[in-house]
């Protein structure tokens, strides 16, 4: 994960919040991948789910892109917050792109009833986080001490884990959504399960890591 010194201006803040937040999910991607091919009575299917889990986390940069877009044009502009709903409405087309691509062993029957409220709550939440970063952001600052300006160590931590924790229950309800036959559906179920609590520990991992380098200097060297 870099967190190296890079200089914010207004003009390029969303930019820069893009490019970090595509690298840790990148980063999250590939532990997650490396925790599923430990998982021996599962490997018949860790193939198919990790071509999934890759495809699902490239949506999930898009659609995070353009979330931290419209929130940084809008409290940019002096408009605050989008409606979330617009923004919610709007991630419905980078689902359907996805869905036209997904490998040809899965089918899924997206129900949007089941998960749009966490959706929603990721979107408010991201738009919280790059709002409070537009509002403290003067000048020409560092990356890191915008983040540092802004955020308690803390509080920066809970915004990371809480981001990745939203992440991974839609994905788990995505998963459930995915149609196998009999003799597979259990098996993926059970995958399933173990696939949320294996994006849990890294979302904390990833959340302790990125926040150390921030708060404890190494970002700044």
């Amino acid at each position: 994960m870099d967190v190296a010194m890079t200089f914010v201006k207004k003009e390029n803040l969303a930019d820069i919040l893009c490019i970090r937040h595509s690298e840790m999910m990148h980063e999250f991607s590939r532990r997650c991948i490396n925790r599923l091919e430990g998982l021996g009575a599962f490997r018949l299917f860790i193939s198919p789910f990790q071509h999934f889990l890759e495809a699902n986390v490239m949506k999930e940069i898009e659609k995070d892109a353009l979330i931290i877009g419209y929130a940084a044009a809008s409290f940019e502009a002096g408009r605050g917050a989008v409606e979330v709903e617009v923004v919610f409405e709007r991630t419905k087309d980078v689902d359907r792109a996805f869905l036209e691509k997904l490998p040809v062993p899965f089918r899924l029957n997206v129900r949007y009833d089941d998960f749009k409220e966490i959706r929603k709550q990721r979107i408010a939440a991201l738009m919280s986080f790059v709002g409070e970063l537009v509002k403290n952001q003067e000048g020409s600052i560092s990356f890191p001490d915008l983040l540092k300006k802004t955020f308690t160590e803390s509080r920066f931590r809970e915004i990371i884990f809480d981001m990745f924790h939203l992440y991974n229950l839609e994905t788990r309800m995505v998963g459930n959504s995915i149609a196998l036959p009999p003799p597979a559906r259990r098996v993926k179920d059970a995958l399933v399960a173990k696939l949320f609590a294996e994006m849990e520990q890294a979302a904390r991992d990833i959340a302790d890591e990125y926040v150390h380098k921030i708060y404890n200097g190494a970002a700044a060297s």
